[in-house]
C-alpha cells in the first residue's frame, strides 16, 4: 500500500532538511574557526584568483585557490604533469597507506591500469619558497636554451615561436603565477607541523591523492598524484566584496595577461583545515 504524502506535509519535510543541513554547516564553521588558528598565511591574487565570470544573477562569489607543484620533468616545470610532484615518489605512497607491491608484482596488467580509489591525506603548501624559486629557474634556463637555440637561425618561424613562448613562460613565472607549491604530503597533521613550523609560509590542508602508473616495457613505475584540494574555494563574506567588486568592473574592459596582482588576502586555517578571509587589502602599485 503506497502512502501519499500531501505537498503541505513534502513541503515542511524539504523545510526541515534544509534547517537541519544548515545548523550542520555553521555548526562546522563555528568548530572550525574556534580557538587559536592553525595557519595565518598572507597570499595575493597570484595564488587565491577571481572566477573567470559572475553570473549577476548570483550575489555569492568565491575565490579560487591556485596551487602547482614542481613535476617529475626536470626541465621547465611541465603542465602536463604538475599533479604529479617529484616528490611524491613511492615510497612517499607507501608512507600514506599506498600497498604499491599489488600493483608491481601483478603479472595481470588489467590490474595495473586499474584506477585507486583516492584517500583523502593532509598536504603542505610552501608560499613563495624554494619550489617557487626553482620553477623560476627553470623557466630562466628553458629561455637560455630557446634563445640560443633562435640565435643559430633567426629565419626559422617555429624557433622564434619557440623563443617568444619561454620569454612569456618566465615573464608569467615572476609576475603572475602562483607561488603557492605543495611540497609534501603526511597523515598526521602534528607531524607535519613540527617539520614544517611557520604558520605564516607552510598551509597544512587536506586534499585527495592517489597512485599513478607508468608502464614501459623494462618495467612498470608508479608515483603519486594530488587529484585536488578538499577545499579550494573560498567564500567572500559581503564586507570584503568591495574591493573584488571594484576589480570585476575593471575586468569587464581590460584584461591583462600579466598585470601584477591587485589585492592582498590575509586567510586563516581553522583547527578542521579549512580556510575562512580574516581581511582583504588593495595593492595599489605595490610590487612583490
Amino acid at each position: 500500500m503506497k502512502i501519499r504524502l500531501s505537498s503541505r506535509r513534502l513541503f515542511a519535510m524539504g523545510f526541515m532538511i534544509l534547517i537541519v543541513t544548515n545548523i550542520v554547516v555553521l555548526s562546522g564553521v563555528a568548530s572550525n574557526r574556534a580557538g587559536t588558528p592553525e595557519t595565518r598565511i598572507t597570499i595575493t591574487e597570484r595564488e587565491l584568483q577571481l572566477p573567470y565570470r559572475v553570473h549577476e544573477e548570483n550575489s555569492g562569489l568565491t575565490l579560487r585557490l591556485v596551487w602547482r607543484a614542481l613535476g617529475q620533468n626536470e626541465g621547465y616545470n611541465n603542465y602536463n604533469n604538475w599533479r604529479s610532484p617529484v616528490w611524491f615518489s613511492t615510497e612517499k605512497l607507501e608512507e600514506l597507506g599506498f600497498n604499491i607491491d599489488n600493483y608491481l608484482s601483478s603479472k595481470d596488467d588489467s590490474s595495473f591500469y586499474k584506477q585507486p580509489i583516492p584517500k583523502e591525506v593532509f598536504i603542505v603548501l610552501e608560499n613563495n619558497g624554494e619550489s617557487y624559486r626553482e620553477a623560476v629557474k627553470r623557466a630562466e634556463i628553458a629561455l637560455d636554451k630557446e634563445k640560443d637555440l633562435f640565435k643559430l637561425n633567426s629565419g626559422d618561424k617555429r624557433l622564434r615561436d619557440n623563443f617568444e613562448r619561454a620569454e612569456k613562460r618566465l615573464k608569467r613565472e615572476r609576475i603572475t603565477a602562483s607561488r603557492l607549491f605543495a611540497i609534501d604530503a603526511g597523515l598526521e597533521p602534528q607531524k607535519l607541523r613540527e617539520k614544517y613550523h611557520d604558520r605564516t609560509r607552510f598551509i597544512i590542508t587536506k586534499g585527495l591523492v592517489k597512485p599513478r602508473y607508468n608502464y614501459n616495457k623494462k618495467r612498470k613505475e608508479v608515483f603519486g598524484y594530488i587529484t585536488k584540494l578538499s577545499v579550494a574555494s573560498i567564500h567572500v563574506p559581503l564586507k570584503h566584496r568591495k574591493i573584488f567588486d571594484a576589480i570585476l568592473v575593471q575586468d569587464k574592459s581590460k584584461r591583462n595577461e600579466f598585470r601584477p596582482p591587485r589585492y592582498e588576502v590575509a586567510m586563516a586555517y581553522g583547527s578542521r583545515f579549512e580556510p575562512w578571509i580574516v581581511s582583504v587589502q588593495h595593492r595599489g602599485d605595490k610590487s612583490d
